[in-house]
């Protein structure tokens, strides 16, 4: 028997036991790193103060400005999946 156990959320769908659990370590996280910014009001910057290695941001990095949203929950959406037609 496999050690990873297959269980089926509401769609239907099989999902990891436990992938929910690391969602919301994810979304703590996120929420983490925004609470702790600084806004620079001159640039409308928002610049990141604390280091997470879960998200991939080093202090010191823009997460916000006018034509850049840094989107923290990238590592939670699925990559697209390209298939061919023959």
């Amino acid at each position: 028997m496999p050690a990873i156990l297959l269980a089926r959320n509401n769609r239907g769908a099989p999902a990891i036991r436990g992938q929910v659990r690391i969602k919301q370590l994810i979304n703590d996280e996120a929420s983490r790193v925004l609470a702790k910014t600084y806004k620079d009001r001159q640039l409308g910057e928002v610049v990141s103060l604390v280091e997470s290695v879960l998200l991939d941001v080093e202090q010191g990095e823009v997460i916000r400005s006018p034509g850049y949203d840094r989107d923290l929950l990238a590592v939670v959406v699925p990559k697209p999946t390209w298939r061919c037609r023959n």
